[in-house]
């Protein structure tokens, strides 16, 4: 790949792995370079300033198909195979003659992907299979009885999971633990705790009062990923009106591609969708909001309320509600990181782990 270069500079030209020559007096050529150096070195950070910085410069037909050869490199080599796919196809659209030899890219960037796709469902039914025994080890009559509040709380479990740091607010999670436990249903922050609730809140959310929190739970999409599958799943299922090719390239990779990741798990996933994994999330952004006082305790409790007789009634047990829940998360993470299969399997992986060793694995369901 571009970062694969014979070190023969005479005359001061080299030869990358395509056999391709390239005059490194030229500046743009330079850039190529650097772009696979920096790929070498995994920093990826760099590679993608480097792209940015000459993409006005890459004019000619040769100079944007090796654009997005770059950029095609980059994201396979940060594991995002299906967005590698779509540079290498733009690619080939500024040049049809493929001097870059740019079908092999997308052949073996298929072939990645199915392997991929191959990994997240098999992933899928090691979950559902766990999730069935977990929730059959302990019967139903020995299931702890709560109240409506305390259910709530184990229901908000959303705030308790955390990706990695670096990941954290471009994910929608604290930077820094705002931990509320599951005791104390009116539990407040104070202090540098506090601060950093408000923070998060305005830097993941642009939230800073009660105006705008209440607009972003309503509205924010990444609080209603089940509104977006609901269309993905009618579309699977032939019953959707919407023409997927009235979208742009961009648009129709990402819808297609998104339909493709949750087939991997349509037959297991509720009629609710990912319902489960949207209102925990609300649930758990009603508690922060409510914690730090940017909402009364009336606006608390009636949200807190009007979520739980939504998920009640669209749910019917622990087992439902762990699979809406862990699909939600494989969709979230699968957006936010730019549709990478890998990760976003991961993610759903761990976060499986953690929900069936909560407290509400044990708790009887409240009709």
């Amino acid at each position: 790949m571009i970062a694969k270069i014979d070190k023969d500079k005479r005359q001061g030209i080299v030869l990358d792995r395509k056999g391709i020559t390239m005059d490194f007096t030229n500046e743009l050529g330079k850039s190529f370079e650097l772009i696979g150096t920096y790929c070498n070195r995994a920093d990826y950070k760099k590679a993608w300033e480097e792209i940015d910085k000459i993409e006005p410069y890459c004019k000619t037909p040769a100079d944007l198909a090796r654009f997005h050869y770059s950029r095609g490199y980059v994201n396979s080599a940060s594991v995002s195979q299906l967005l590698a796919l779509g540079e290498y196809r733009k690619g080939l659209r500024v040049d049809p003659a493929d001097t870059l030899n740019l079908k092999k890219e997308c052949k073996y960037s298929r072939k990645l992907i199915e392997k991929e796709y191959a990994e997240l469902r098999r992933i899928v039914v090691d979950c559902v299979h766990l999730i069935k025994q977990r929730y059959g080890e302990i019967p139903e009559e020995n299931k702890a009885e709560v109240d409506v509040q305390t259910f709530q709380l184990l229901l908000g479990f959303h705030q308790s999971i955390r990706m990695p740091h670096a990941d954290n607010i471009m994910l929608g999670f604290p930077k820094d633990k705002l931990v509320l436990g599951f005791e104390d249903y009116f539990a407040k922050l104070a202090g540098e705790n506090r601060e950093n609730a408000k923070r998060y809140l305005e830097e993941a959310y642009q939230i800073t009062n009660r105006e705008s929190f209440l607009m972003c739970i309503h509205n924010h999409p990444n609080l209603h990923l089940n509104d977006y599958i609901r269309e993905v799943k009618a579309y699977l299922n032939d019953e959707s009106a919407f023409d997927v090719n009235k979208l742009d390239d961009d648009g129709k990779l990402s819808f297609l591609a998104t339909a493709e990741f949750v087939k991997a798990f349509l037959e297991y996933l509720p009629e609710a969708g990912i319902i489960a994994w949207d209102l925990s999330g609300q649930i758990g952004f009603l508690r922060v909001a409510f914690a730090c006082d940017m909402i009364d305790k009336e606006d608390y409790c009636c949200s807190m309320d009007a979520l739980t007789q939504v998920l009640r009634g669209k749910l019917s047990s622990f087992e439902e509600y762990a699979r809406s829940f862990i699909f939600g998360s494989a969709v979230l993470v699968f957006k936010a990181r730019s549709m990478n299969i890998t990760k976003a399997t991961d993610f759903m992986f761990s976060v499986m782990g953690t929900l069936c060793a909560g407290d509400l694995l044990g708790t009887k369901w409240v009709k």
